[in-house]
């Protein structure tokens, strides 16, 4: 598994190392803030010939708990065959996801929590390098915790335009919607300004009522259709699906959740076609 940088210092084949080092700089600036930094910044790398999607697109969106229990390695090894993206939310860097997975994929991680024992965030995996890259951070109100978001930008074959792809943990412990609207928002510039097709994935948190009308007015407002599963084995909570993946510019081919014993979520794997 090949990663994005861990230190500004140029590599072969990494890319966007200019906004990586920015946002090492501007950790402080405000979701809004860090957001129009990343509107500006995604678009201007040119990739070579051959580092592009093209054909249909094979999608996972997983919360893996940490890799805290039995069978998370043997399960996202098989999930994971043949994918071309996977966004992991609660992905724990000790873990060794690399040992999981026998393909060659890029590694895009955003940090949230951590405590003594382990980092964890969401993690992008994808088999073709991204054009730009970029994080944002919200925070639980109640535990004072981080909540990652990851930004990604992929170029398309034969295509001008982009991929965007936005893997996101929601704030969850919250009395109120405030935290929770204000994550979304700071994604606000971000999909006001990309003109291709775009990928939202990940456990939205979304156990009540009110937090999915939150989502569902985001969404609705920037285009962004929900890929909905039958049967509907996604996790639920108060009987409300917490994990979700949204899409604008794409067809959905097929879908399902797939039931596991390895996490407190069951993982989603998705077919998509470009329009």
């Amino acid at each position: 598994m090949r990663s994005l940088p861990t230190a500004c210092t140029p590599r072969p084949q990494i890319l966007s190392l200019a906004l990586f080092c920015w946002l090492i700089l501007a950790s402080s600036a405000s979701p809004i803030q860090a957001s129009q930094h990343c509107s500006d910044a995604l678009g201007q790398v040119r990739i070579a010939q051959g580092e592009e999607f093209s054909g249909d697109l094979e999608i996972l969106s997983w919360n893996i708990q940490k890799a805290s229990n039995d069978g998370w390695a043997q399960d996202l090894a098989v999930l994971a065959d043949e994918v071309n993206l996977a966004f992991i939310q609660e992905a724990s860097v000790q873990a060794g996801l690399s040992n999981a997975i026998n393909n060659s994929l890029y590694q895009t991680f955003a940090a949230g929590y951590a405590d003594s024992s382990q980092q964890t965030g969401v993690m992008t995996l994808s088999t073709t390098s991204p054009s730009g890259q970029c994080s944002l951070t919200s925070w639980e109100p109640w535990l004072g915790t981080p909540k990652a978001t990851s930004v990604t930008e992929f170029p398309l074959a034969g295509r001008e335009d982009r991929l965007l792809t936005i893997n996101l943990h929601a704030v969850n412990f919250a009395l109120g919607l405030q935290d929770l609207r204000q994550q979304f928002r700071a994604l606000a510039e971000l999909l006001e300004q990309h003109q291709g097709p775009v990928i939202l994935a990940g456990d939205l948190n979304t156990w009540s009522g009110q937090r999915q009308t939150v989502v569902d007015d985001f969404t609705n407002t920037f285009g962004l259709g929900a890929i909905a599963f039958s049967p509907d084995l996604r996790t639920k909570v108060f009987g409300r699906a917490l994990d979700h993946i949204y899409i604008r510019g794409l067809q959905a081919q097929s879908a399902q959740a797939i039931p596991v014993t390895s996490s407190d979520h069951n993982p989603l794997r998705v077919r998509l076609a470009l329009n």
